[in-house]
């Protein structure tokens, strides 16, 4: 399954896989310790092979923690 992390709305990047996910939050809380430790700002969405169509969905990102 592919991945689609979003900032405050806004799409960041796109990663192939929940490890890569893991990897980026881990990476993101690290540069973010003041402003945002829990990656509370971060959304990830979900990129079915439809989601061209979809638009994917919103996933809980504390399935990646």
């Amino acid at each position: 399954m592919k991945y689609e992390l979003l900032v405050d709305g806004r799409g960041v990047t796109r990663v192939d896989d929940a490890d890569a996910v893991r990897e980026w939050l881990a990476r993101y809380r690290e540069e973010h310790p003041e402003d945002d430790p829990d990656a509370a700002h971060v959304q990830v969405r979900e990129l079915p092979r439809l989601a061209w169509l979809t638009g994917g969905k919103l996933v809980d990102g504390e399935q990646f923690r």
